[in-house]
């Protein structure tokens, strides 16, 4: 039992040691993906102000966030105001819950069902270098059926 434990225990500090160095292993939130499976499954990445946030009128659970963008990382550019409707992270975390006025980084994921990526503060920071890194290893990534959107598959 002492050495189960002390692997567990292990692997979850190793796990935190790769993810404070901005690693290739597993980004804050994403359910085990790797870097470069967590940006091939997003459709937008994206940095910038929150201008508004409201119930989305296409789906239930869903919100509509308005964003000004500072910093376009997935695709490489956008447009300057962008309304992304996503699932409400609020919903499962309150701390997580998007309001007008907060800078974010949001990464929406490719299947619709899933919550968003919503980062703040030094977390965005390290999530920042986290994408830019893993950008050029997901332009060849397949995103792994459990995130793909129905159909889809990359």
């Amino acid at each position: 039992m002492t050495r189960i434990r002390t692997a567990v225990i292990g692997l979850a500090v190793g796990t935190l040691a790769l993810s404070a160095c901005g690693g290739e292993g597993p980004a804050e939130g994403d359910r085990g993906q790797t870097a470069a499976e967590w940006v091939a499954c997003s459709t937008t990445m994206v940095i910038g102000d929150v201008a508004s946030v409201s119930p989305s009128t296409r789906h239930k659970g869903h919100i509509s966030v308005t964003v000004e963008a500072t910093e376009w990382l997935k695709p490489a550019q956008g447009d300057r105001r962008i309304t992304l409707d996503v699932v409400d992270p609020g919903v499962t975390d309150a701390q997580r819950k998007v309001q007008p006025g907060q800078h974010l980084l949001i990464a929406v994921p490719e299947r619709a069902s899933l919550e968003p990526g919503v980062y703040q503060g030094d977390q965005l920071q390290l999530e920042r270098r986290r994408i830019k890194k893993a950008l050029k290893a997901a332009e060849t990534t397949k995103c792994p059926s459990p995130w793909a959107s129905s159909g889809s598959g990359s």
